[in-house]
């Protein structure tokens, strides 16, 4: 029953999306010589006088993203998508806009850190498009599937830890599905991958519990490139469910104690969002307690200029400083030392 009014409701959006369509290209400027389909002043104008055919602008916006996604399993640009409903961001598919040399900024941050007895471990979070490439429609360029292992490469080279998460996010559920970032499971699984790489450490180790809480509906980042509104139950992308985590650390040097916190975590919002709780995870994989300097939306350069710059103000520095970065905000166009 649910099927046959899914289907009506569907043919109901697309009889609406028809007639809505003619209204709007008839009024758009064929005759004029400047435009032209190559352009794409067409499409503009079209989606223009669409949305201005309804009276709400939301519904336009939302039955417009129904349809594209529809028919066309389209979203906006902002987003690629993939198969089963699966969501990858476009920066991946992409020349970040914005970097730094991966050589040059490792260098001069272990640096600034050794002279203060801080050890550098950088961790290159590998891009879901790499680890998901069965789900993609289309490949990526050379560029891009060697950009990793150079990455990894040039860690090397500077005598810093190497990190490769590749195995630990092989899982196909290391990733949530319409969000950019990794699942809790691939957090996890990447947690651990960072301890076992760093062995046994010489740090006064804590108790740390972490307890599953169950799960609860997760909307993606990347929904926001399928505007579908109060029509994605029926067109989708369909719903998705997250496990939800909760991490303890026993409290350490007393009542009136300082306690020092022997490592800090710098990077971006894959360690700063507690949706993934990569955080506890890492808590949990290392038995240490951890000082989180993560920003949401800021790349990973400026969390760590930031950290650096505000290290005075710090009663106590870490001994360890894990550094994440996303491997999108990486280049192509260069190869690594």
């Amino acid at each position: 029953m649910q099927v046959k009014a899914d289907t009506i409701c569907t043919i109901g959006i697309a009889t609406l999306m028809l007639v809505l369509s003619v209204t709007a290209f008839s009024r758009t400027d064929i005759d004029d010589p400047t435009q032209g389909w190559a352009n794409g002043s067409y499409q503009r104008g079209f989606e223009t006088r669409f949305e201005r055919s309804i009276p709400a602008h939301e519904n336009a916006i939302a039955l417009w993203a129904a349809a594209k996604w529809l028919i066309f399993r389209e979203p906006a640009g902002g987003a690629v998508a993939g198969a089963e409903d699966w969501l990858f961001t476009a920066e991946e598919f992409q020349e970040p806009v914005e970097t730094r040399d991966l050589a040059a900024e490792l260098a001069r941050v272990s640096d600034v850190l050794a002279r203060e007895g801080m050890a550098l471990v950088p961790v290159v979070v590998p891009d879901k498009a790499r680890m998901q490439t069965f789900r993609l429609r289309r490949g990526r360029s050379e560029g891009f599937d060697q950009r990793y292992a150079r990455a990894l490469t040039t860690i090397s080279a500077l005598g810093l830890p190497v990190v490769d998460l590749r195995p630990a996010l092989s899982p196909e559920d290391s990733f949530m599905r319409t969000d950019t970032h990794w699942s809790p499971a691939g957090a996890q699984r990447a947690a651990e991958a960072i301890a076992e790489a760093l062995g046994e450490l010489d740090l006064p180790q804590v108790d740390v519990q972490t307890v599953a809480l169950g799960e609860s509906r997760f909307e993606g980042d990347l929904l926001s490139f399928v505007a579908t509104g109060r029509l994605r139950e029926v067109v989708g992308p369909s719903p998705e469910m997250i496990a939800r985590y909760e991490t303890t650390v026993a409290v350490s040097g007393g009542l009136f104690g300082e306690a020092n916190i022997p490592v800090a975590l710098v990077g971006t919002s894959f360690s700063a969002k507690s949706d993934f709780h990569f955080e506890g995870f890492l808590k949990q994989a290392l038995q240490l307690d951890i000082l989180n300097v993560s920003r949401v939306g800021q790349g990973p350069f400026v969390p760590m200029d930031a950290f650096l710059e505000n290290r005075a103000t710090y009663s106590s520095l870490p001994s360890i400083v894990v550094w994440e970065i996303p491997e999108r905000f990486l280049t192509t166009r260069r190869d690594f030392p």
